[in-house]
């Protein structure tokens, strides 16, 4: 079994003696494969329709224009709130889209810029996440091994999620949680969630860490800023910044040290992370931290939507982290139904990266992933 410490410790050389069973056997109809597995997905839940459709508050579903469904969210400090289509996930034609661009199997993960786990109030993300995490699980049972799946878990109650976490683990076949970015804008809002990260620790969890507000309950986050004046900019910014934020505390303090088993995947590069690394890493070693990059490639980053939008950024992270700590991923699934395309993100990033930043990124680091959770 495979840990982060030996991840970081020659992970290509050890790829290269894996199985290549995932790239030389396609779970799909069109052929060779051109990634293995898409990293950053999401699935919208029949069970999240009928909870958002009986409350009367935001996050609540309207009907919009034309009888489309709506859902009507609470604005955070991550997003603004309003009205936005919204529907359940389509997975045929998800499956679809995979085998049409050739992607063997695809990440599904709980919606978490959705901001439920700052807008809800603990007890009825209990049920919602639970009811969730089984309708997930009768998603990639039908369909296995096309999905990997990991569970929808509350940051303001770590002892609950911990519970749900091994359940996820040992009844529904998933790899690990999902958790919003914000409850690691500092150290101390790392810590309150110990206790389910020492069960991930047991578990051989993976985390995917996603953009979004932790309950009032986690301390050190951003505050709500609703900016008035260019705001199609000023979101970008404060995205970009929490995403740093998140991956900085998670990289350079001590929060990951008892958790070597435990694999950390933040989204979007980490924002403006990888760019903040020719200021930082001098920073770290004045105060006296001995290897700071080596700390810092603790955690994979994923290209999320930036693989269609932002090709430089994910070339610039190649350079600064490696392209061995970098993760496929295309944010398929947003807003639900049969929106998205994996296409564009693989035609992008297939012009713009090395064959070996390409054969890292789409490849090799899936198959190291992977084994460190005893899956081929």
């Amino acid at each position: 079994m495979f840990n982060r410490r030996q991840f970081l410790n020659g992970a290509l050389a050890t790829a290269a003696t894996l199985s290549t069973g995932l790239h030389t056997r396609p779970l799909f109809a069109a052929g060779t494969p051109r990634a293995l597995v898409d990293w950053h997905s999401h699935y919208v839940s029949r069970a999240e329709m009928k909870f958002l459709a009986t409350r009367t508050q935001p996050p609540k579903l309207v009907t919009g224009a034309e009888g489309i469904t709506q859902l009507d969210n609470a604005t955070t400090v991550s997003a603004v709130g309003g009205p936005g289509a919204f529907a359940p996930s389509d997975i045929q034609a998800r499956l679809r889209n995979l085998d049409k661009n050739g992607i063997q199997r695809q990440l599904l993960t709980h919606t978490v810029a959705l901001g439920f786990d700052a807008s809800l109030p603990i007890e009825e993300q209990r049920t919602l996440y639970r009811a969730f995490n089984d309708e997930l699980a009768e998603i990639v049972s039908k369909h296995r091994p096309r999905f990997l799946a990991v569970a929808a878990l509350p940051a303001s109650d770590p002892v609950w999620a911990a519970q749900e976490l091994t359940r996820a683990h040992r009844e529904l076949g998933f790899i690990g949680g999902s958790l919003p970015l914000n409850a690691f804008s500092t150290l101390a809002g790392a810590r309150t969630l110990q206790p389910l990260f020492d069960a991930a620790q047991k578990l051989n969890s993976h985390f995917f860490i996603h953009r979004g507000p932790a309950s009032d309950r986690v301390p050190g986050q951003p505050p709500l800023v609703v900016p008035e004046d260019t705001a199609y900019a000023r979101w970008n910014l404060i995205s970009n910044s929490h995403l740093a934020a998140g991956a900085i505390t998670l990289g350079l303090t001590d929060f990951l040290d008892p958790y070597p088993d435990v694999s950390v995947e933040i989204i979007m590069l980490g924002g403006f992370f990888t760019h903040l690394f020719d200021s930082i890493i001098p920073a770290a070693r004045a105060n006296g931290v001995a290897d700071p990059l080596q700390k810092l490639r603790r955690i994979y980053i994923d290209t999320g939507p930036y693989s269609v939008r932002n090709a430089g950024w994910v070339r610039y992270a190649c350079d600064k982290i490696g392209a061995d700590r970098i993760l496929f991923g295309t944010d398929y699934g947003v807003g639900g139904g049969d929106r998205g395309d994996v296409g564009p993100a693989l035609d992008t990033l297939d012009t713009a990266l090395t064959s070996e930043q390409k054969q890292a990124i789409y490849f090799d680091n899936t198959r190291v992933l992977l084994a460190s959770k005893g899956l081929s």
